[in-house]
């Protein structure tokens, strides 16, 4: 499922992780993980369009399905 679409991009990980950790911003992600910034927000843009992640009010967090999502990878220990 959407496994291999987060872990076959380093960035979209590292997004995703990050986001499912509690991070909301993604400035501040890109400045935490050394990535270029712009990289960072078309990997949330992508993770949004497949429905892992939502933009909020408060900045990002992860949907139903992320939160499924996060908990099956990190049982199986792939994240």
């Amino acid at each position: 499922m959407n496994e291999g679409f987060i872990l076959s991009n380093k960035i979209r990980k590292a997004v995703f992780i990050e986001i499912a950790s509690g991070e909301k911003r993604l400035e501040r992600i890109a400045k935490k993980q050394h990535l270029i910034e712009r990289a960072v927000k078309n990997a949330a843009e992508e993770l949004k369009q497949q429905g892992i992640i939502e933009e909020g009010e408060d900045g990002y967090h992860l949907t139903e399905e992320g939160i499924k999502l996060y908990a099956r990878m990190k049982g199986r220990e792939e994240l």
